[in-house]
């Protein structure tokens, strides 16, 4: 069964409107990160995050209330993609992951705890934040659907994760549509434990996937959302098509927690193009997970010169930073605009290039190019290595 998709919607630091945000990546635009408040106590090395800066209350204060911040901008993401695909049933599933629950609820209770004593100061919407399913269960609660509601974390593979589990579902023909996706919100906690792993850049402002002087990565928060159908129950509709979902692939890294693994991303690209029944030589573009990390960025690199010889690549997290659960929703989404709009949208900040990659460097100026499928690639902690096979709309 073809799975296509009908409905975005993206939130970051580079906003919310789409086409906005795709004129940016097209002419190779980036925009400053900012600093984060909650990292300048605890001396962090890099205080700078791309938060999403609009506002995130655009519902009936009953539809909010159960929502931490990860889950209001899911929501928000989801309203955009709801209302460009115009799908008004309510019988479609709600797959959509993030890191983990509301942190901001988890500390708000153990102070609570910590202060009176007492479970009575706790609030009743405790455990919906902090359970891991809070973002979905929360869309599910708040839009009034009566499909599965979940998400599967995997860390920085969640995203893609989703999509993928929730084509499965369409493709098995246990529903005909979904919202799906991944969504990450700026906490202490997380940027605190990033911080102790050494993962953020070490100077500077910005994220520089392949550049020379590379040294990790800058979180970014935001969401990413998209409406799956069966092509069978868009076409019944009349709804518009934005591209194709034909394949996915899985993988893991033989017992690596946070090591880069070539050989677990290059199995997820072959199963993914199995799945989707292509040949390497059939794909006209990669969108990479490169972070800007030493090891990461070279790790990917061979995987895909063992596949592909060659093949144009880029990252697009130079502009948005490292939205962790919700990059390969983010990612999918900006990469079915370029499969429909026949562009690539260059690696920002990588030049000065590393030579490492010299011989086959990413795209790293504005690229004018007739597309038709492209591969999507997200690698999680935990060793989940997830590729996504995405198809131009025709």
């Amino acid at each position: 069964m073809d799975v296509v998709v009908t409905g975005r919607g993206v939130v970051c630091h580079l906003g919310d409107d789409l086409p906005s945000i795709e004129r940016e990546l097209r002419e190779g635009k980036t925009r400053p990160f900012q600093k984060w408040e909650p990292a300048e106590p605890y001396e962090s090395r890099c205080p700078w995050v791309g938060l999403y800066r609009g506002p995130l209350d655009d519902g009936e204060k009953s539809q909010l209330r159960f929502m931490g911040r990860a889950a209001r901008l899911a929501f928000h993401a989801a309203r955009k993609a709801l209302k460009e695909s115009g799908l008004e049933r309510r019988d479609f599933a709600v797959i959509i992951g993030s890191g983990t629950g509301d942190v901001d609820a988890l500390l708000e209770t153990h102070q609570r705890l910590a202060r009176a004593h007492s479970s009575r100061r706790v609030s009743p919407t405790a455990v919906p934040r902090m359970m891991a399913s809070t973002v979905s269960a929360s869309l599910a609660t708040a839009l009034s659907t009566s499909g599965p509601a979940f998400g599967v974390s995997a860390a920085c593979a969640a995203g893609a994760l989703n999509l993928g589990v929730a084509a499965s579902l369409i493709e098995a023909g246990q529903i005909d549509a979904a919202l799906a996706g991944g969504a990450e919100a700026a906490d202490s906690l997380f940027h605190a434990g990033f911080e102790a792993m050494r993962a953020y850049a070490s100077s500077g402002h910005e994220l520089r996937p392949y550049a020379a002087d590379r040294s990790g990565f800058i979180f970014g928060e935001g969401a990413g959302v998209v409406v799956l159908e069966s092509l069978e129950s868009a076409r019944a509709r009349g709804a518009r098509i934005y591209g194709r979902l034909a394949g996915q692939g899985l993988a893991g890294s033989s017992g690596e927690m946070v090591a880069p693994s070539s050989a677990g991303t290059l199995a997820a690209m072959r199963r993914a193009l199995r799945h989707a029944r292509l040949s390497p030589d059939q794909i006209d573009y990669v969108n990479t997970h490169a972070t800007g990390t030493p090891e990461g960025d070279p790790a990917e690199v061979h995987a895909l010169r063992e596949l592909f010889g060659r093949v144009a690549y880029s990252s697009i997290k130079g502009y948005t930073g490292h939205t962790v659960s919700a990059s390969g929703a983010i990612e999918a989404i900006l990469t079915w605009s370029m499969l429909e709009g026949g562009w690539i949208a260059p690696s920002a900040n990588a030049e000065p290039l590393d030579p490492e990659f010299a011989a086959d460097p990413p795209v790293i100026g504005p690229t004018t190019r007739n597309l038709k499928w492209a591969l999507s690639n997200s690698i999680g902690f935990g060793g989940t290595s997830a590729c996504l096979v995405l198809g131009r709309a025709d």
